[in-house]
């Protein structure tokens, strides 16, 4: 490839400009192993039989290539159960090279849904450009039990261990996994705060100052900087449930979910767009007159470390029990994700920061933090497609779950791993 470079770069400037190459390598080098965005891709440049160099990262950083974007995007929706994520294949690749198998799959699962009972599949959003999909997308959807009905009115689950404060957990203390099996509603706690029966529960954070991104290998987590939180504001305690969702599909300002994606009220909404999380944050803000609204990147990441440094927000080596991923520990289902509150909360007291689904956040997506605002206020672009995802989702592993991890999605597509939760700013 260098060579082929240096010879193009030269006929092209007239041998005004003639590139030379230094090397090590013996022989001709070449790309071994496949890239999965589900594990750890490991990029091994070998010389015959022989590793040379391997370059490990977590399959994230930014692609420019359209044809890594449809693959990635492919691979992340072949074991699929959903119609819809091959329809926003199709959306994005309507003559791609798995277009034929997309429709195939499509006529497939439509058929074996009419044979045992009616199914409503929502198609993509209006969005036909490139993207890459965060992670495989999930089977259908298992059904597991809901709530009593005799719990305080449509409130949101908790685990059974009580979640820890600033003052009992300090920023990068370990922290014992709290598993709950069967999560309960519940009011809020002291300190919480919900502003009607089917808001979500939110929590109030300080103003404060972290260091936002990484010194990984991963160009889209850098440069570290320094960002300063000028205001307190309160952020969801878990992601948007279900049944929070339908409150707003009720009052027809948001759009139905899908039946298989509604079994569990207290799971996390989900296949949503950025698109459809903005609906729902307008309906939450004109039905309470507060001011809701999608959490900025670098709110999220602040409220996800509550006040840690380390890579995850528990520490720097992945604990079973934290977090809902496929290497995360029990319970975990490939079908879709646990209720809300399944695992132990962060330092701050927030749930499911890291797995159970990807959260959309305000910012337009950026290859890298250059230029990023440093007062905490969302990152946008002129006419911006792109949008940030946060946290990782159950089909993820646990090297997603980092605290500085951060992926991209087109705003106008539905995804069966992506929902959110919300802010509200504190007056």
């Amino acid at each position: 490839m260098f060579q082929r470079v240096a010879t193009q770069v030269s006929e092209a400037t007239g041998g005004e400009q003639t590139p030379w190459i230094a090397s090590s390598l013996a022989s001709d080098g070449s790309l071994n192993g496949p890239v999965s965005r589900t594990a750890i891709a490991a990029l091994t440049f070998a010389a015959s039989d022989n590793p040379i160099v391997a370059l490990h990262s977590r399959g994230i950083l930014p692609k420019d290539s359209s044809e890594q974007y449809e693959i990635t995007f492919w691979d992340s929706i072949k074991d699929s159960n959903y119609p819809s994520d091959y329809e926003a294949y199709l959306k994005a690749y309507p003559n791609g090279r798995f277009a034929t198998l997309a429709h195939a799959r499509i006529d497939r699962l439509r058929a074996a849904a009419s044979g045992s009972a009616p199914s409503t599949s929502p198609s993509a959003t209006t969005s036909a450009a490139p993207l890459v999909a965060p992670a495989v997308a999930p089977a259908q959807q298992a059904a597991r039990p809901t709530p009593p009905a005799s719990a305080a009115p449509q409130g949101h689950p908790h685990a059974a261990v009580p979640p820890p404060t600033a003052s009992t957990a300090p920023p990068g203390a370990p922290s014992t996994p709290a598993v709950a099996q069967k999560p309960a509603t519940h009011a809020p706690s002291a300190g919480e705060s919900r502003d009607c029966a089917t808001c979500p529960i939110m929590i109030a954070l300080p103003a404060g100052a972290f260091s936002m991104g990484s010194s990984t290998d991963d160009p889209s987590e850098k440069p570290l900087h320094h960002v300063t939180i000028g205001a307190p504001f309160a952020i969801g305690k878990y992601e948007v449930t279900v049944e929070q969702w339908n409150a707003c599909a009720a009052a027809n300002a948001c759009q139905k979910l899908t039946p298989e994606n509604n079994t569990n009220k207290a799971t996390p909404a989900r296949d949503l767009s950025w698109d459809d999380a903005q609906q729902y944050v307008k309906w939450l803000s004109k039905t309470t007159g507060k001011p809701y609204r999608l959490p900025t990147e670098a709110e999220w990441e602040y409220a996800d470390r509550g006040g840690t440094t380390t890579a995850y927000w528990w520490g720097d080596q992945m604990r079973k029990g934290n977090a809902n991923c496929k290497d995360c520990g029990d319970p975990w289902h490939k079908e879709g994700p646990e209720a809300a509150g399944s695992f132990a909360p962060n330092p701050v007291g927030l749930y499911d920061m890291n797995g159970n689904v990807w959260e959309w956040v305000a910012d337009c997506w950026h290859n890298s933090y250059q230029g990023a605002p440093t007062d905490g206020h969302a990152w946008d672009s002129p006419s911006c497609d792109m949008r940030v995802i946060r946290g990782g989702s159950w089909r993820e592993g646990g090297s997603y779950m980092l605290s500085a991890t951060r992926f991209k999605y087109s705003a106008s597509v539905r995804q069966s791993q992506d929902g959110f939760r919300v802010v509200k700013d504190l007056k």
